[in-house]
């Protein structure tokens, strides 16, 4: 596959510009460059980008990063993302994975929802396993087909749930990600979260602009939004649209991302949740 420079800038966070000077200053390889002459990258052009994204935001120096020869990343890399003990169950299902084989895994993941309720598994197994396999790909490039098959597999159980928990719903409540990469699953989360508590979503989908929302907003007249991020880790950056979605016009505006609580002393008009918990009180007091 190929990318053009905004679409390596939205998966990885890191501003296109930013990505110009770094190529002027850093003496970066230059991508290949089409009839048009816009920049191409490939595969491994992206996930390098997706490696140097992830150990800025961890506290490292572009300097410094480019000062290292590519092990010397990696071994950086492996001392960000220590591999954390999984349970059990999440090994297991991780190991499946890794078979691709659709049956097996999709059989232990149904079997581990029943056991416990989606919304249980949801916490315990789902976002961990996303999580520990997002971290597998950053370090190694070649993991993104077994993170992409169970990514898939999870997808489609989250939609046949949120079928069944449409009956008797309530309030509006619009949901939307401005991100591209892997929001779909947070949403779907969320989506689902929203009809077992009784509340109407109006899912505006991933990779929609803050302006896209505002539209579709004023048309439904929702008093809520929320704007999805990331329940698991990722190096896309959720900063660069807080600015604008504290403009948006609404009542009760809610960001859900992992990490965008930092965010909350600069922002006064919107809520920040940080978990399945955090959405879970505020559907609640609804």
């Amino acid at each position: 596959m190929e990318y053009s420079i905004k679409e390596v800038s939205q998966l990885t966070g890191i501003k296109d510009f930013t990505i110009r000077m770094w190529e002027k200053r850093y003496k970066m390889p230059l991508p290949e460059r089409g009839d048009n002459k816009v920049r191409k990258y490939k595969e491994n052009e992206l996930h390098n980008f997706m490696r140097i994204s992830a150990l800025i935001k961890r506290g490292f120096r572009i300097s410094e990063i480019m000062g290292m020869s590519p092990d010397e990343v990696s071994e950086k890399i492996g001392m960000v993302f220590v591999p954390k003990r999984l349970d059990l169950k999440i090994d297991r299902l991780m190991k499946l994975a890794q078979t691709f084989s659709d049956t097996e895994f999709d059989k232990e993941l149904k079997h581990e929802i029943i056991d416990s309720g989606l919304e249980a598994a949801i916490v315990n197994i789902i976002i961990p396993m996303m999580e520990a396999m997002e971290a597998k790909y950053i370090q190694n490039s070649d993991y993104l087909a077994v993170k992409q098959f169970a990514y898939d597999t999870i997808r489609r159980r989250l939609i046949v749930a949120a079928d069944v928990e449409e009956q008797e719903l309530g309030e509006k409540v619009m949901i939307f990600s401005p991100m591209q990469d892997s929001s779909e699953l947070s949403l779907l989360i969320t989506d689902y979260l929203i009809k077992k508590y009784k509340k109407t979503p109006i899912y505006c989908g991933d990779n929609v602009k803050v302006s896209q929302a505002k539209a579709a907003l004023q048309k439904s007249q929702c008093d809520r939004i929320v704007m999805v991020g990331h329940f698991y880790d990722s190096t896309e950056d959720l900063a660069a649209q807080l600015a604008a979605f504290a403009k948006v016009d609404c009542p009760h505006k809610f960001v859900l991302d992992r990490n965008a609580a930092e965010h909350a002393d600069k922002y006064p008009s919107i809520v920040f949740l940080q978990s399945v918990d955090d959405l879970k009180k505020q559907l609640l007091e609804m």
